[in-house]
């Protein structure tokens, strides 16, 4: 039996997505429909069934559904479902086989499917099911990622200096250069020209990116609030600077957090 989650915050879709699946004629279980990114960050962390597929809308009601698969290793294949075609080479460079555009046709769904199977008969006649083999080839995938540092070199006109990393009460991209506030508040000038950059020297059970611009270190949250419905603002030591999470980054940051 292929064991299947759908993720899909609209419920004519959804519809939709079951009728075409019963129209394959295999043995499917559909394990659980979810509808927000916090139910499915809920599911990923609490949930230990093995999933076959996965059917991923994209941008859900409470934020985008990649807050999630940057979150957890996720070790089975995912077709996306979504109306939106900006995010084909975030769906490729995670587990998708398929980009679906709504509103997409059974002919348009079932090539997708036949995708999936072909891709899982072509392991099993190997002897290799193509879940094991997706799982091998993820989790070495996200092994492969740049060393964590201790230190950033600071560059001066006449010096360089070597600042903690664990020091470091968060960062901030302000048009284009990137500053880090040390404990004592003090500002310093990175040498990386992108948000993207520190990410691949930090420590991220350190640091979460609340937001477009920030990554705030655990260790000197003080207290979050809320700042309205979908948003909180976090509060530090020793800082006179309030951070605030995005929309898209709220449930992501409090189960990081665990709260």
């Amino acid at each position: 039996m292929i064991k299947v989650l759908l993720i899909e915050d609209e419920a004519p879709a959804r519809k939709k997505l079951k009728s075409y699946i019963e129209k394959t004629g295999r043995s499917i279980e559909i394990v659980q429909e979810l509808e927000t990114v916090e139910e499915t960050l809920f599911f990923f962390n609490n949930n230990k069934t093995d999933i076959d597929l996965i059917f991923s809308d994209i941008e859900l009601r409470d934020g985008n559904v990649f807050e999630v698969y940057s979150s957890f290793t996720i070790n089975c294949p995912i077709i996306f479902t979504t109306a939106y075609n900006q995010f084909w080479m975030d769906a490729f460079e995670t587990n998708g086989i398929e980009y679906l555009l709504k509103p997409f046709s059974f002919e348009r769904f079932h090539k997708a499917w036949i995708k999936y199977d072909s891709l899982k008969n072509r392991f099993i006649e190997n002897d290799i099911n193509i879940i094991q083999k997706l799982e091998r080839y993820y989790q070495k995938k996200n092994l492969e990622t740049t060393s964590k540092k201790e230190f950033l070199p600071i560059k001066l006109a006449q010096e360089i200096y070597f600042l903690k990393i664990i020091d470091i009460a968060f960062f901030r991209a302000d048009y284009g250069v990137i500053y880090a506030y040390d404990s004592n508040d003090k500002r310093h000038m990175l040498n990386q020209t992108s948000l993207k950059e520190v990410e691949d020297v930090i420590d991220t059970n350190m640091f979460f990116k609340i937001n477009r611009s920030e990554f705030v270190n655990r260790n000197f949250i003080k207290k979050i609030a809320r700042y309205n419905k979908n948003t909180v603002s976090i509060s530090l030591q020793s800082q006179n600077h309030i951070l605030k999470t995005s929309q898209s980054k709220t449930a992501a940051f409090n189960v990081w957090l665990g709260v």
